[in-house]
C-alpha cells in the first residue's frame, strides 16, 4: 500500500509531514487532503491552506487549497 505525506502551508508556515498515511491509491490520497483543509480552514486564523500530496518517492500528487472549498 503507497504511503503519502501531506505537506500544510498557512501564510509563510509550513509543516511538513515527516509520518505520511498509508493509502490504496491517489485518489483516496487526494480525497484526505480535501478533508484536512476543510477541517483545518474552520478555524479562523487558517482560512487560506495549502495542502500539497506527496507520494512515498517525492513525486507530487496534487495541491489542494481552501479555493476549491467554495
Amino acid at each position: 500500500m503507497p504511503r503519502y505525506y501531506f505537506h500544510i502551508y498557512s501564510h509563510d508556515q509550513e509543516y511538513p509531514d515527516r509520518t505520511g498515511e498509508p493509502l490504496d491509491d491517489d485518489a483516496q490520497a487526494i480525497a484526505m487532503a480535501h478533508r484536512i483543509v476543510s477541517e483545518i480552514a474552520e478555524e479562523p486564523e487558517h482560512r487560506e491552506i495549502e495542502v500539497r500530496v506527496v507520494g512515498r518517492k517525492g513525486q507530487a500528487v496534487a495541491t489542494v487549497d481552501t479555493n476549491g472549498l467554495k
